[in-house]
């Protein structure tokens, strides 16, 4: 019995050589269109004997129609600042269906075979592009709303802020004059006084929250801090001798890009909290 099988595994073998021997290739080393189908090999319920190559290229090709989904290439949403991940596509082959067609037995039922196609652009490529090279938050203390609503419209200038290699970034040149025109409303500021530094009200009030948020951002990052200058007293949001406060006119915040490739600021006022991530952008078509 064991040797019934074995003779009868060896003819098959021998069939399909004969089989794919006998099959004549075109220069591109595919089978010639007008061979015919001398067996019966059934394709998705359909009977191909008596069909030639071409005829059943062609019924592939329609096929493929169904079946085939282009792959999709992950993107990065500059609006959102998020990557849109990738979707993986599939495409029928069909010169390996029709080479698994001439290699069938007689009366086999087969499928087509369908490929997973991988897009070119993965989550993965972009994510090494965009890198995180600095963050810091500090806690909204004085939730005043004329104060909040300075602190966001300051973060507004600031937000998707690009800074290129060797370039100096400049806070008050970035938000220029505060004003009521820009929407900007009085709220706590810290003036000097005659008998030391005490608390008034200024048009623009609370962004200094914003620049000392962005100062110990640029510090994590290890960028060169070009000018800072601390408040006349301690603020409550963080820690002595890491504010950074400002003054249209007079006290800036500066920094350079001392990096290869182009900053990106990215700053959110939610929960009750500054957020500032520096990013570096190594895909300049990120941009």
């Amino acid at each position: 019995m064991r040797t019934d099988k074995r003779i009868k595994k060896l003819i098959s073998i021998f069939l399909i050589a004969i089989s794919i021997t006998s099959c004549k290739l075109d220069n591109t080393g595919r089978p010639i269109d007008n061979q015919k189908i001398n067996k019966e090999v059934y394709l998705e319920g359909k009977n191909l004997k008596g069909l030639n190559i071409g005829q059943i290229r062609e019924m592939l090709a329609k096929y493929s129609k169904e079946t085939d989904i282009e792959p999709k290439n992950a993107t990065f949403d500059k609006v959102k600042w998020k990557i849109e991940p990738e979707k993986k596509g599939r495409r029928l082959n069909i010169d390996k269906t029709i080479e698994l067609i001439l290699q069938s037995h007689e009366g086999e039922k087969i499928e087509p075979i369908v490929e997973e196609v991988k897009p070119e652009i993965t989550s993965d490529r972009i994510s090494q592009n965009i890198v995180e090279i600095g963050s810091f938050s500090t806690e909204i203390l004085d939730d005043q709303e004329s104060r909040v609503s300075n602190i966001e419209i300051a973060s507004e200038y600031i937000n998707d802020v690009k800074v290129m290699p060797g370039e100096e970034f400049s806070f008050n040149k970035v938000l220029g004059k505060r004003t009521r025109e820009k929407g900007y409303e009085k709220a706590p500021i810290i003036v000097k006084g005659k008998k030391g530094p005490k608390k008034a009200y200024g048009v623009g009030g609370g962004i200094c929250q914003i620049s000392t948020t962005l100062y110990n951002a640029a510090l994590a990052a290890n960028l060169e801090i070009t000018e800072r200058h601390p408040h006349s007293k301690k603020v409550p949001y963080v820690e002595k001798g890491r504010d950074a406060t400002v003054a249209y006119g007079g006290a800036d915040f500066k920094f350079v890009n001392n990096r290869q490739n182009p900053i990106v600021i990215k700053v959110s006022v939610a929960d009750g909290k500054v957020t500032v991530r520096l990013y570096e952008i190594k895909d300049t078509q990120l941009l």
